[in-house]
Parts: structure tokens; C-alpha cells; sequence
């Protein structure tokens, strides 16, 4: 009877020790945990480090204990901000810390607390956090030449790329700060779409054209323009400098600043012109060219200029010789002035005249046809 009654005090022991042992299993304190607790940072950054809550069931509570003066760290889940999840028996959930160092934070270790508390106890999870300039894997805006130069009239075009080196998936804006009047646009490498906003996968990099058209009028000098892809609080940043070398600029016209020239058909006629130096930089290798009617003739005196120094002008001739059975009346003539940088034109309106001396042949004839008819009407008009 003795051993019996031990037998079944031992079948009931077991039995407790068996429930405690399994209500222990679901009643542990959560564990919060992250795969790099450690990392570098520069100051500045803008940094995510992902939270895995597990060995719980029900509800935990989520909070930053302790952080830095100055810093900003908040907890988010599904993009939202949290302070608690609910963790099912056997499963874990997933959080996310995000932390702001500040611009001006000092080179050293710093660290961040997370604690996790659930029904049967709680956790915590240090995050240590080493800030130091030289640090990498901020995203990043390179450019290959950020340095061009040019005259006024050309089109800069910079090499970009942008990388994301945050460990995730991100959205940019693309911006700039320019001085007033200039454009700026933003393209894919090697492609002709411009766009405003661009997303990259973690890791990945993204080629880009950067196109920079100063304004009209432009003076020379250096100016100064930055160009920024923007996600949330991060923003990488290149610094381009464009060199405006001189402004090149011709004025082509005539000492009257009347387009207009008289001529005679199958004569050569000429019409004064004046080529100015309207820019801030010296004018090189000047050439002339014309476009005419069929048959029509146009040359130059001179044919070039080798120098034509800013601010100065020179005199140029330009001798038209139309067909010689054009017919009289209005035609117009294309004139351009042409350098590397820049080139001018005007549309010459040539009035043609039929020449005069067959004007005077012609009045001959009706002379000698009218003295003809009068001689023979005296002579035969009496018969």
C-alpha cells in the first residue's frame, strides 16, 4: 500500500514537472536580436538595422532605453512607427531601428539600447554604433569629370553614377542647386528619357548623363552647381563646376543695317557688309559662305579672317553676280559668317535689274522699226 501511494506522489511529480517545463518553453523572455550590431558610420548618416523578436508568445513591448544626446533613433515595422509587436508560439517577428547620427557628432563609439519585454521577463539588445569621417557605405553621387569648361553657347555634359550603399532598397529624387537661368537635366546613361526620380535595389549603382545648359548672355567666369539624389533624410551629393571660357558672339549686317542690295543680271554687283565681334573672347579662322539662287555667283573680299579681336569690326564686300537670264524682280541671298564657336547669318534681299544695254538695243529696234514703217507709207501710201 506504502509503494503504491510513492507511485502515484512520483506520476504526479512528473506531471508537474512536465507542465512547468512546457509552460517554461512559451514563457521565456523575448529575444531581440540583429545580424550587425556593430557598425561605422560617417556623422551624418542615416542608418537601419533590422530587429528579429522571437522566443515569445503574445504581446512584447519595444522601446529605445537608451540613446545618445542629440540622436534619433526610432523603431518601425511595416513602415510605421511601433513600441509593440505580437510574437505567435514557435515564430518570430521582424522590426527595424533607424538611427539619424547627427551632422556634427564627434569621432568616437557610441551606443544605442533596445529592450524587448514580454509576460514572463524582458531583454535588451546594445547596438554600438563607431562614427569616424573615413567611414563608407553612405550612398554615393561620382562624377567622373566634375570640372568642364567652355564657351557660352556649348552644352556641358557630366558622367554620374549614383550608388546606394545603404542595405536596402531606395527611392531618389534628383535635384539641383544652380545659379539663376541654367538648366540642368538628369537622363539614364545612354538613353534620351530625362527623369526626376530613380529607385535602386541595395547594392546596385545607376549610370547617369547630367546635362548643364548656361543662360543666354552668359559672361565668362566660374559658377558653381550642385547636383543631389535625395531619399528620406539621406542625401548624396557631387559639386560641378562649370568654366565659361568667353562669350562668342558675331553680328553680321550692313553699314545701314538695310538687308537689302541691287543688281543687274549676268553683271557682278557687290554689297557692303560689317562683321563685329560682339562676345568677350577673340574670334578665330572666320569663314564666309553664301546660299543662292541656280547659277547665281557669290564670293567675298576678304574670303576670311584669321583674327577679328572682341569688341572690333571689319568691312567685308560681297560681290553677287546673278544668272544672266535671270528675270528681273526679288531674290533672296543667305550670307553666314562662320567660326569653331559660333556662326551668324543674314538673307540678302537682291533686287535684279535686266541690263541696261539691251534696254538700248531694244529702244534701237522699235526706232529703226518705227523709221522703216514711215518711210514706206510715204513712199507707197500715195500708189
Amino acid at each position: 500500500m506504502i509503494k503504491l501511494r510513492y507511485l502515484v506522489l512520483a506520476l504526479v511529480m512528473m506531471l508537474i514537472t512536465g507542465f512547468m517545463t512546457s509552460t517554461n518553453v512559451y514563457a521565456a523572455s523575448p529575444l531581440i536580436s540583429t545580424d550587425y550590431p556593430g557598425v561605422v558610420a560617417q556623422p551624418g548618416a542615416n542608418l537601419a538595422f533590422p530587429l528579429t523578436i522571437s522566443d515569445s508568445n503574445g504581446k512584447v513591448s519595444l522601446q529605445v532605453s537608451s540613446a545618445p544626446k542629440g540622436w534619433n533613433a526610432e523603431l518601425y515595422g511595416d513602415g510605421r512607427l511601433i513600441h509593440e509587436v505580437f510574437v505567435k508560439p514557435g515564430d518570430e517577428v521582424d522590426a527595424e531601428l533607424r538611427v539619424k547620427v547627427p551632422q556634427d557628432a564627434k569621432e568616437g563609439d557610441y551606443k544605442i539600447t533596445v529592450s524587448a519585454g514580454g509576460a514572463s521577463g524582458s531583454s535588451a539588445l546594445s547596438i554600438d554604433i563607431r562614427v569616424s569621417t573615413n567611414a563608407t557605405g553612405s550612398d554615393e553621387l561620382e562624377v567622373q569629370y566634375p570640372s568642364l569648361s567652355g564657351p557660352d553657347t556649348a552644352t556641358f555634359n557630366f558622367s554620374a553614377t549614383l550608388s546606394n550603399n545603404s542595405g536596402r532598397s531606395r527611392s531618389y529624387s534628383l535635384g539641383v542647386d544652380a545659379p539663376e537661368g541654367w538648366q540642368v537635366t538628369f537622363k539614364p546613361a545612354y538613353q534620351s528619357n530625362q527623369i526626376a526620380s530613380l529607385s535602386l535595389e541595395a547594392g546596385r549603382t545607376q549610370d547617369l548623363d547630367i546635362s548643364v545648359d548656361p543662360p543666354d548672355n552668359v559672361t565668362a567666369g566660374k559658377y558653381n552647381i550642385t547636383v543631389a539624389a535625395v531619399s528620406g533624410q539621406d542625401v548624396a551629393k557631387a559639386n560641378l563646376e562649370v568654366i565659361i571660357t568667353g562669350t562668342y558672339r558675331l553680328n553680321l549686317t550692313t553699314p545701314n543695317e538695310r538687308l537689302n542690295a541691287d543688281v543687274t543680271a549676268g553683271r557682278r554687283g557687290s554689297a557692303n557688309l560689317v562683321l563685329k565681334n560682339e562676345g568677350s573672347a577673340d574670334l578665330q579662322g572666320i569663314t564666309f559662305s553664301s546660299s543662292a539662287p541656280q547659277n547665281w555667283s557669290v564670293t567675298f573680299e576678304p574670303d576670311s579672317i584669321d583674327v577679328l579681336p572682341a569688341g572690333e569690326e571689319r568691312q567685308i564686300t560681297a560681290y553677287i553676280t546673278p544668272d544672266g537670264r535671270a528675270i528681273a524682280g526679288d531674290y533672296m541671298v543667305s550670307i553666314t559668317a562662320r567660326t569653331r564657336e559660333t556662326s551668324e547669318s543674314i538673307e540678302l534681299r537682291t533686287t535684279v535689274h535686266t541690263s541696261t544695254l539691251w534696254g538700248l538695243v531694244g529702244a534701237a529696234i522699235v526706232v529703226i522699226v518705227i523709221g522703216w514703217v514711215s518711210w514706206a507709207f510715204r513712199k507707197y501710201g500715195r500708189r
